[in-house]
């Protein structure tokens, strides 16, 4: 039986690369921030208790969609607002357009993981420190001593070029 250090590496491991992917299902799904943000809690920690029944080689994030589709109905089932109810059949259709959508999620990540590194270093830093760092553009603006409506235009920008660049990487791929 591995120690709790190396089931610690190995959960996070894999979570770290399947994390967005359920997330994206539970928003899907509830369409709320908010809401997400507390079954995206409630399915982490259900996937880290019933971590042992995790299969090795199979795919981490299926399974934490899985558990999370749970979390969802259970959602559902506890408000009491029609208008936010689903029955059965749609959740099961809006899986299915999931599933699909997933595997064109994956491939637009790893081309924009490629085209982040085509970025010259000043303009991957500026996206770096916003995303990752999760920093307004207002203080970085203050940050950089930059008025902020010309570091909008820089980002806009450079949103643009890593757009056009993740739709060439991917046409080149010929899927």
């Amino acid at each position: 039986m591995p120690d709790r250090s190396s089931k610690n590496d190995n959960f996070f491991s894999l979570l770290v690369r399947s994390q967005k992917i359920v997330y994206a299902y539970i928003l899907s799904m509830v369409h709320n921030c908010s809401d997400a943000d507390d079954i995206m809690q409630e399915t982490l920690t259900l996937m880290w208790e019933r971590f042992d029944e995790f299969k090795p080689g199979t795919n981490f994030g299926a399974w934490g969609v899985k558990i999370a589709r749970y979390k969802v109905l259970a959602f559902f089932k506890k408000r009491k607002r029609s208008e936010e109810k689903f029955d059965e059949a749609l959740i099961e259709q809006i899986e299915d357009c999931f599933s699909h959508k997933s595997d064109e999620v994956k491939y637009r990540i790893v081309a924009l993981q490629d085209c982040l590194k085509k970025l010259n270093e000043r303009d991957r830093k500026l996206i770096e420190i916003h995303y990752e760092e999760n920093t307004k553009i207002t203080e970085l603006a203050k940050r950089l001593n930059r008025p902020v409506p010309g570091l909008y235009k820089v980002m806009a920008r450079i949103h643009t070029a890593l757009r056009r660049c993740v739709n060439r990487t991917i046409l080149s791929w010929d899927l």
